[in-house]
């Protein structure tokens, strides 16, 4: 992207002003430069504003491709440690695509800025009436290493509406008694009657949960999840696999593997993920959303049910138990 208009470099006329740095952040893509970097953050709470105003624009304008600077924005909000930025923040998490960049961004900010942003989080959870902004505010309370009784009871909350999600988020805040309702959960779930093999991964991420925390699943629990997981055994034992499995270290979650590999990135050459209504990547002239988003959709939902699939059926395997004898890969 060329940006003609951008002043000389950073300490090529001296000491640049609180604007051309920001004008040098405007035209940044890639890894914000030091030159930049440093002294935006030597400015302190003077640009916060700025900042703000930035990551604003960016969530009210999608027509305006902004390139990399509002996600360099937000994790500058971050290292500020400003407590003015947890509402933009927690604007962008609530963002309904969640392939946005600014989604992962924000959620790595807040955790980032932890107690600053814990009791707005909280309004947050119990004003919003979307449960997926929920479960985002509820994994990233679940890495604070703040031990709240509110962040429980929302913890605990995310387990009952989505169990897979609230699983793995007790056992990483460490709530104590993440046993004990995790084996309660375990037992008043039903089995979900039919042959989809992922109809209840449920019972697997519970499991692995229980033992996370220490415990381990009685008799009858092991019983029923031997019955729950019988229909994706039966699938892997079929399956041809001639690609290789991950390690044995991959078998905490999909979503806990998701977030250690860090967000997804578009095929918009390094870019933040186009707004839906900017100018195409390809420059066709025509919207994002009527020329290659559809494409890209296509070929992101392809290649995430290939990699699910696999690795919750591998997942299953690495959660252990061959009591049934199927499906046990050589």
């Amino acid at each position: 992207m060329d940006h003609p208009d951008h002043p000389a470099a950073p300490g090529a006329t001296g000491t640049p002003s609180l604007q051309e740095l920001l004008h040098h952040l405007r035209g940044s893509e890639g890894e914000l430069p030091a030159a930049i970097r440093s002294p935006l953050l030597a400015a302190g709470a003077t640009v916060v504003p700025a900042l703000i105003t930035l990551v604003e624009r960016a969530l009210a304008d999608e027509q305006t491709d902004l390139g990399w600077a509002p996600l360099h924005a937000v994790e500058l909000l971050g290292a500020l440690g400003d407590a003015r930025a947890v509402p933009v923040l927690l604007r962008c998490l609530d963002h309904e695509d969640e392939l946005d960049l600014l989604v992962p961004q924000a959620a790595t900010t807040l955790h980032r800025l932890g107690a600053l942003a814990l009791d707005r989080c909280l309004v947050a959870y119990t004003a919003t009436p979307r449960d997926a902004f929920r479960d985002r505010l509820a994994g990233v309370m679940s890495r604070w290493g703040l031990h709240d009784e509110r962040i429980s009871a929302a913890l605990l909350d995310t387990l009952q509406r989505t169990p897979e999600l609230g699983a793995n988020d007790l056992v990483e805040y460490g709530e104590a008694r993440a046993l004990a309702v995790l084996a309660q959960t375990f037992d008043a779930l039903p089995i979900r009657e039919g042959d989809n093999t992922l109809a209840n991964h449920v019972f697997i991420e519970l499991r692995g949960a229980i033992e996370d925390v220490g415990g381990h699943v009685t008799a009858a629990q092991q019983q029923k999840f031997t019955q729950a997981d019988a229909p994706r055994r039966r699938f892997v034992a079929q399956m041809p696999w001639d690609v290789d499995a991950p390690g044995a270290s991959a078998g905490r979650s999909t979503r806990m593997a998701r977030a250690a590999r860090g967000p997804h990135h578009s095929r918009t050459a390094g870019n933040r993920k186009l707004g839906r209504n900017a100018p195409c990547w390809c420059r066709s002239g025509k919207k994002y959303k009527k020329c290659h988003l559809p494409l890209e959709q296509g070929e992101r939902d392809r290649e995430r049910d290939t990699k699910s699939m696999g690795r919750v059926l591998w997942t299953g395997e690495h959660r252990g138990d061959d009591a049934d004898g199927l499906g046990r890969l050589p």
